[in-house]
């Protein structure tokens, strides 16, 4: 195998993995294990479902569920900027 075959890896960090696996619904903790997936909506009822869920030395497990109305997300997060 010559030098032009060489194959060069790059590594990507943990958090980039993950989003690169579950997607824009990826949100981490950045001082644990944890971490929330956005799973989808309910457009009709103005639902968002998240599941709180933990990184373990036995894998991903889920802690819980909320189903959450999507207006009160984005009031809660723009009052974070006043």
């Amino acid at each position: 195998m010559g030098k032009d075959n060489k194959i060069v890896r790059i590594g990507i960090s943990h958090d980039q993995r993950m989003k690169n696996q579950l997607g824009d619904g990826y949100v981490p903790c950045e001082v644990s294990g944890r971490y929330l997936h956005f799973k989808g909506e309910d457009k009709r009822l103005g639902y968002v479902m998240v599941d709180v869920r933990t990184q373990t030395e036995n894998g991903d497990k889920l802690l819980c569920e909320l189903i959450l109305h999507k207006k009160d997300l984005v009031r809660a997060l723009s009052n974070l900027d006043e």
